[in-house]
């Protein structure tokens, strides 16, 4: 009877043991999942630099080859002025009074080398609701892309198009300040500089507050030929590319209010998706701080420019 319940015991206790291993195995595993998921970007990113195999749109910096350019040998490639480009996804309600801001830009009154290129990020709705407004703006151009890639990739393509030597890269629910245009021109003319800085206004969606304008970006065109654009990230994009190239760049900044920035619920810093508490804001936020820390010198804030393709629809054809 004891040599019975002995071997009951045993029993017993070689069971407990198997069931605690494999708990402790499975959570051990799911452990490992997390990390490496913390560790590991979303599936709809590429990760830069890509294998030299998978190049099939990529650019590598034209004009410009990072290891045997000084800042002071890039000559003067556009011509003198400024293209403002905006990337628009759905934005029908919003990018009328987009342009009207932007045409009523006191510079222009006395400027015609601009240009305003706007890249339709693959949505029929916002390219068919400019199509009925597009020719009561001036030296407006207007792209669709084959498919929606994002407001950075578009950003890489329309900006490869532009003219001139100045860049301002908008958002296409946001309001120019009317005076926005003359100042930065006033700055970029009279100093040597690379990059300019100015407030906005937000509103919408109870916020009032008034902050650096961060997506909105002027800049000099060879800046973007030279370090290769914005990575093709859903968000964080625009706070990355300033992060890796400023430290090489003069950055001047204006302390006035020029534009205002609508807050509203598809903003990528609201939405769910791409929100300030996803994982993909997340992840870019960590991958933006290891870039930084890996930028020794210049040629290592050069990156892939990743483009991609699109079809010119105004002034050029009109698609019904």
């Amino acid at each position: 009877m004891k040599s019975i319940l002995i071997n009951k015991n045993k029993f017993i206790i070689l069971l407990l043991f198997f069931i605690f291993s494999f708990v402790f195995l499975f959570f051990f595993k799911i452990s490992l999942k997390i990390i490496k998921r913390k560790n590991e970007p979303p599936s709809e990113l590429i990760i830069l630099p890509p294998s030299p195999t998978s190049r099939n749109n990529f650019t590598y910096c034209p004009y410009y080859t990072p290891k045997d350019k000084e800042f002071s040998q890039v000559p003067l490639k556009y011509i003198h002025g400024i293209s403002i480009i905006i990337t628009a996804y759905k934005m029908a309600q919003f990018i009328k009074e987009t342009l009207d801001s932007i045409a009523n830009q006191t510079w222009f009154n006395n400027n015609n080398n601009y240009e305003i290129l706007i890249g339709v990020d693959g949505c029929n709705e916002t390219l068919t609701y400019l199509q009925g407004i597009t020719e009561n703006y001036k030296n407006l151009r207007v792209f669709m892309m084959e498919s929606n890639k994002g407001t950075f990739i578009t950003s890489n393509t329309i900006i490869s198009l532009a003219k001139y030597d100045n860049i301002l890269r908008f958002d296409a629910d946001d309001i120019m300040m009317p005076d926005l245009i003359k100042t930065i021109m006033e700055k970029a003319e009279s100093e040597d500089v690379d990059r300019i800085m100015f407030l906005c206004q937000n509103f919408g969606k109870d916020s009032n507050s008034i902050i650096w304008a961060n997506g909105q970006i002027f800049m000099k065109h060879w800046v973007f030929d030279y370090f290769g654009g914005f990575m093709p990230w859903r968000c964080e994009g625009d706070g990355e590319f300033v992060n890796r190239v400023d430290k090489f760049l003069t950055v001047v900044k204006i302390p006035t209010i020029l534009m205002e920035r609508r807050i509203h619920d598809s903003n990528l810093t609201v939405e769910k998706k791409t929100g300030l508490n996803s994982i993909f804001r997340e992840w870019h936020r960590n991958y933006r701080l290891n870039i930084s820390l890996n930028i020794k010198n210049i040629n290592d804030a050069v990156i892939i420019k990743i483009v991609d393709d699109f079809q010119e629809i105004f002034p050029n054809t009109i698609i019904k």
